[in-house]
């Protein structure tokens, strides 16, 4: 939202690209549509090539960045993201792209920001990147916010649970389970949170944490007697 503020005021007709990974929260549809009318947003949608719940059953959940999930969390990313966002860039021909894209965000995106800057022309992709609050804060983040009285995503304001930095993204990615998201959504989106165990998330969570199998029946005791247990995994 900083980033489009500040692009509108140089060009107030800029194509605004909305990547609906089909698993956003309702708070970001609701802005979405809200926003969208308000600013009165020239908005492209793309979708993504491959579902969430297609990458879960070819690749399992994308639980962590390394390790034996590692193909799950990177296939999710390009069917989701990736692949339909080049794909929309390549197709209308744009030349450049800005992002809201920090380097506080991510380990992979701060190797990234060394790696390019915030200013780049990508050859493989022949156009360029920018990343206008690559070196911003958090905080400078919402000191814009409040300076220019910018709306946000009411998924910000939702209680907020210890350790996990809130980011708007797929309700469903397990990849920061270890900082608290299941518990986020245990604790603010009840019925996803069912959604997302009784897909097959639950039996992983009670298999790995008791190293047996586990029947679905008791999986599903489990998480009607103890559904604290599974809002976190290391």
């Amino acid at each position: 939202m900083v980033v489009l503020h500040m692009v509108r005021q140089l060009k107030p007709e800029v194509r605004v690209l909305f990547n609906d990974t089909r698993v956003e929260f309702p708070d970001t549809y609701k802005f979405k549509k809200m926003i969208t009318e308000e600013w009165n947003l020239n908005v492209m949608e793309i979708g993504p090539t491959r579902t969430f719940w297609w990458v879960v059953d070819h690749y399992g959940f994308p639980l962590f960045n390394r390790g034996g999930y590692r193909d799950a969390s990177k296939c999710c990313c390009r069917y989701l993201k990736e692949y339909p966002i080049e794909a929309a860039l390549r197709k209308y021909h744009f030349d450049l792209y800005f992002t809201g894209l920090t380097r506080h965000e991510s380990r992979r995106r701060e190797f990234a920001a060394r790696k390019y800057g915030p200013y780049f022309f990508s050859r493989r992709l022949k156009y360029w990147k920018c990343h206008p609050i690559q070196e911003w804060t958090s905080d400078e983040v919402w000191e814009y916010h409040l300076k220019y009285h910018i709306p946000h995503n009411g998924l910000y304001d939702k209680e907020p649970v210890d350790g996990y930095d809130l980011r708007t993204g797929c309700w469903p990615c397990t990849i920061p389970i270890k900082y608290g998201k299941v518990e986020f959504l245990r604790k603010n989106y009840p019925k996803l949170w069912a959604i997302l165990l009784d897909r097959g998330l639950g039996k992983l969570i009670l298999e790995r944490k008791s190293g047996t199998k586990i029947s679905d029946d008791a999986v599903q005791q489990w998480i009607n007697s103890r559904p604290c247990f599974f809002d976190r995994i290391k």
